[in-house]
């Protein structure tokens, strides 16, 4: 992989990668909320009902139950938050939590609902992604489809080779 160079830090903050990067994810996360608002979602409540679906898609072949620290586990998310954002959306009545053979295990399952939910959402969230990110069109350099996934990949796992992501 090809290394780019961070500007030299000139003081003016749009010289600054964590500057924009920080202003780049506020305005994906402005996009987001705007396309969500008429779902009734937030982004987290989005990726924890779409990330279900992929689990029961893969589980489906097997007869282990999905747990909390499943889905938390797969979407790299904080297991208390995750627990939190489906404890509402349980009051939402887009999934139900059930109690597995360890008490302390809880077992999310979607209802129709929320399925059908996740299912509009799914394009939603990746058709903004497209569009947000499409750095060939935007005059930007061009690396392909995937070059920016790659190379923020690559960036987060050198922070989780360092331990920054917990």
């Amino acid at each position: 992989m090809k290394v780019r160079k961070n500007p030299s830090s000139t003081g003016i903050p749009e010289d600054s990668p964590g500057f924009l990067l920080w202003q780049l994810a506020n305005a994906w996360q402005r996009r987001m909320r705007q396309v969500l608002a008429p779902l009734g979602l937030t982004y987290v409540q989005a990726m924890l009902l779409s990330a279900l679906v992929k689990l029961e898609e893969q589980y489906r072949k097997t007869s282990v139950p999905i747990t909390q620290g499943d889905l938390a586990r797969f979407c790299r998310a904080d297991a208390t938050m995750t627990s939190q954002v489906l404890r509402t959306l349980e009051s939402k009545g887009l999934l139900e939590r059930s109690r597995g053979n360890d008490a302390r295990a809880r077992l999310p399952n979607l209802t129709v609902a929320g399925r059908s939910l996740a299912l509009q959402a799914m394009p939603v969230t990746q058709a903004i992604d497209e569009e947000f990110f499409a750095l060939g069109q935007a005059g930007g350099e061009d690396h392909g489809d995937d070059g920016l996934v790659v190379d923020l990949r690559a960036l987060w796992g050198r922070q989780a080779d360092q331990g920054y992501d917990a």
